[in-house]
C-alpha cells in the first residue's frame, strides 16, 4: 500500500508542469528567436520597462533573413506587454523599416510567452503566421 502511494506521488510530481517563479523579473534586455521556417532566420533584441505591476512598455528590433528575399528585414517596433501570472502577452506596432523595403505585408511581431524564469521565456511568435519562440537574457542581464 505504501509503495503504491509513494509511486503515485512520484508519478504525479514528475508529470506536473514546472511552475514559473511568480517573482520573475521580465523587465530589461532580451534576445529572441523564432522558428519561422520557409528558408528564413528570425530573431532580434528587445527591451521591456515595467510601468505598473503587470504592464510593460518597450521596443524590439527584429531581423528576418530569407533565402528567397533580395534583402534582410530589420524592423524597429514599439511594444506594450501585459502579464498574468506566468503568462506574458506582447503586442507591437511597426515604427520603422531600418532595412528592407517597407511592406504592408510585414505584420507586427507579437508574442505570447510563458515565463520560465527571469532568464528565459518560451511560447509563440504571432505575426503573419505563428511559430515557436524563445526569449533569453542578453549577456548584459537585467538592465
Amino acid at each position: 500500500m505504501i509503495r503504491t502511494i509513494s509511486a503515485a506521488l512520484i508519478i504525479l510530481a514528475l508529470s506536473a508542469p514546472a511552475q514559473a517563479d511568480e517573482a520573475a523579473n521580465v523587465a530589461g534586455r532580451w534576445v529572441f528567436t523564432a522558428q519561422i521556417g520557409m528558408g528564413c532566420d528570425f530573431g532580434g533584441q528587445a527591451f521591456l520597462k515595467q510601468i505598473s505591476p503587470d504592464r510593460y512598455k518597450g521596443e524590439l528590433t527584429a531581423t528576418q533573413s530569407c533565402v528567397d528575399l533580395p534583402e534582410d528585414y530589420i524592423v524597429r517596433q514599439e511594444c506594450e506587454a501585459s502579464r498574468l501570472g506566468d503568462q506574458l502577452s506582447i503586442r507591437c506596432t511597426v515604427v520603422e523599416f531600418m532595412n528592407g523595403f517597407s511592406s504592408e505585408f510585414y505584420y507586427p511581431d507579437n508574442f505570447t510567452l510563458t515565463i520560465a524564469s527571469s532568464e528565459r521565456m518560451h511560447g509563440a511568435l504571432v505575426s503573419a503566421s505563428t511559430a515557436p519562440a524563445v526569449w533569453q537574457r542578453n549577456d548584459g542581464g537585467i538592465s
